[in-house]
């Protein structure tokens, strides 16, 4: 028993120093239940499909131009899609916690974010803003429209919807990241990987 226990730390080690991992990373722990776990650090892998350490292949230089600028925008409002995600758990916990506070509730976060944030959305152009719906509906599941209905009620994500289509625009967009949106989820990839 013993020898075993001495190969699977010799193992440990090995793979510790021959992967150049820090004395850092390796003398960090978690309790959990009461057993101590080791906590290191590994990079990220990609498993079956696209390494996005390398560049797209584009066809033209207009898609290269394209990419780089939505590259640009993207940067600019992830951390936005990012924060209505972490907002809209908090406001959903408030409001499992006590249903009757569902309206104090989001006009709660809603000022919270006007307060914050107001200045730099009126600032984002309006491609801007429809990536920033799509980044939304890509963090959150659900489509600006189903969003603000189940939110604000139907009457006023129905009026909100009337307004983007005199503007062009559609609350309703759905997040394709295979699809016509492949350029968007490369970007987000990359970003959430430390790449960009």
């Amino acid at each position: 028993m013993n020898r075993l226990i001495n190969k699977i730390v010799f193992v440990v080690v090995f793979v510790l120093v021959y992967s150049g991992a820090s004395a850092q990373s390796y003398l960090r722990y978690k309790v959990i239940d009461g057993d101590t776990v080791a906590v290191c650090d590994l990079s990220a892998v990609t498993v079956g499909g696209r390494d996005y350490s390398k560049p797209p292949k584009f066809k033209s230089k207009r898609q290269s131009y394209k990419y780089r600028k939505m590259t640009r925008y993207v940067k600019k409002v992830y951390p936005y899609a990012q924060l209505a995600s972490q907002k809209l758990i908090e406001c959903e916990a408030e409001i499992q916690r006590n249903p009757e506070s569902r309206k104090k509730a989001m006009k709660k976060v809603e000022k919270a974010l006007r307060k914050r944030y107001g200045n730099a959305m009126r600032g984002l152009t309006v491609t801007q803003g429809k990536i920033l719906l799509l980044l939304i509906d890509r963090q959150t599941g659900f489509t600006t429209f189903e969003l603000v209905r189940e939110l604000r009620g139907n009457f006023n994500a129905s009026m909100y919807q009337g307004l983007a289509i005199l503007f062009g625009h559609s609350l309703k967009l759905n997040y394709e990241p295979g699809g016509k949106h492949w350029m968007i989820e490369d970007i987000v990839r990359k970003i959430e990987l430390g790449i960009l």
